[in-house]
């Protein structure tokens, strides 16, 4: 069999569809994890990923979407991390044989990101790195982080895997109706971080129909040039007699396939209320579509957490911020936000921040949460420390543009992991 990476080139693969509601149907119930039956229940979960590969599924997704410490610990199985999740993906692997790939499921961590929450990147961090180690061992073709709604948090999941794991990485995001997250995060933004970061795929699933995904697609297809994963609801579920019941047929919901296609969607799936009806109706859409090839976007964008900005071809209205001896006390004494404030409504296109050769520690976390929620609009940096540019780069919820330093030693390799976009003096990429 191909490599994932390869297959997903040549043409669009079908994902699986809803764990939850067919695991629900056999009786699980609303104060039990779903990951506890890969231990309890193996057959059960063998049996439904059977359901999804007899269906036409390319790709099937384990049974380990809320796997993680902090999530297991509220139903008393979190010192079983590494089984739950082991399991999940031996039994998926079982099912797969040699034609059917394994995608690791893995959602966020239901807990809020700082300064909103009290969850910091580095715990974030930890908390993936742990359910990752756990899907690697156990074989994973791949790993699907869905349904994040803090681009941050993701970002978090993302590094954790490339630094810890060789899995290739599908990112996944949930939008409210104009196309954002609920932490604001634009579906455009999304896509360009995560491409940024060398992401396989980028995409969308989960918050409505087919229909609620099509705008969020069409968004991230226009700044991206890599493929797009899509996975749906079946439609909005409504509530009868206390349960939520998806009335979506599966012919509705294949309907929109082709369109999805012609946007860059290479993996096509189902989330919330969707069954193995739903895949098969998917196959045969797909049956019937020629697939083009992607094509090639500018790479030349930085972005904030919530705005983006193409550097060429534009003039462009950027504020710089020059570190003075003031401005560095400033920094150790952590008074951000009086540093920062007067860019709060500054008519700008990008914030550029010049540290010169500062050397000294601050607290760049609280430093990034602070210009992050003042200040929109992207940023590009310029300095000589190496720690400080590192930490800015790794904790920053967008992707920054950096004007190298002469007397810098950071290689184009650092800047590259966080992706980062080399500037020149002038704020022009630099190959």
């Amino acid at each position: 069999m191909k490599s994932f990476l390869t297959s997903i080139q040549e043409r669009v693969l079908l994902y699986d569809g809803s764990k939850g509601v067919m695991l629900q149907k056999r009786g699980l119930k609303g104060n039990e994890a779903s990951e506890s039956w890969n231990l309890s229940k193996p057959d059960e979960i063998k049996n439904l990923y059977n359901l999804y590969k007899q269906a036409g599924s390319d790709v099937i997704q384990t049974n380990t979407f809320p796997g993680n410490r902090v999530t297991l610990d509220k139903h008393g199985i979190g010192d079983k991390t590494y089984q739950v999740n082991f399991e999940g993906v031996k039994l998926a692997k079982e099912v797969a044989g040699d034609n059917t790939y394994v995608a690791a499921s893995v959602g966020p961590t239901g807990m809020i990101m700082e300064p909103a929450g009290d969850l910091s990147f580095d715990k974030a961090y930890d908390i993936f790195k742990e359910q990752l180690k756990a899907l690697e061992d156990a074989g994973a073709d791949v790993v699907n982080f869905e349904t994040f709604t803090d681009l941050n948090e993701l970002r978090a999941a993302i590094l954790a895997a490339k630094e810890t794991t060789s899995l290739p990485i599908i990112a996944s995001v949930t939008f409210n109706d104009n196309s954002r997250t609920l932490s604001g995060n634009s579906a455009e933004v999304c896509a360009i971080v995560c491409e940024a970061l060398k992401v396989e795929v980028v995409g969308a699933n989960c918050s409505g129909g087919p229909d609620s995904l099509l705008e969020p697609i069409k968004k991230m297809h226009g700044v991206v040039s890599i493929p797009l994963s899509v996975k749906a609801n079946a439609g909005m579920p409504e509530l009868v007699a206390g349960e939520a019941v998806y009335k979506q047929k599966p012919e509705q919901f294949s309907a929109y396939t082709k369109e999805y296609v012609e946007h860059g969607v290479r993996l096509i799936g189902g989330c919330c209320g969707t069954t193995p009806e739903f895949i098969s109706a998917l196959r045969k859409e797909l049956n019937e579509i020629k697939v083009q090839d992607l094509k090639l976007r500018s790479n030349s964008m930085i972005a904030s957490a919530f705005s983006y900005l193409e550097l060429s071809n534009k003039e462009l209205s950027i504020e710089k911020l020059f570190i003075n001896d003031e401005m560095r006390d400033m920094l150790r004494k952590g008074d951000f936000y009086s540093l920062l404030q007067a860019y709060k409504a500054a008519k700008m296109d990008c914030l550029f921040i010049d540290f010169g050769d500062m050397s000294e520690t601050f607290d760049v976390w609280e430093f990034i949460s602070t210009i992050s929620y003042l200040v929109k609009k992207p940023l590009i940096i310029k300095c000589d420390s190496i720690e400080i540019v590192d930490k800015i780069l790794r904790y920053y919820p967008g992707r920054v543009g950096v004007v190298l330093s002469n007397t810098s030693n950071l290689s184009r390799d650092q800047f590259k992991h966080y992706g980062a976009l080399i500037l020149n003096d002038k704020f022009e990429p630099t190959v």
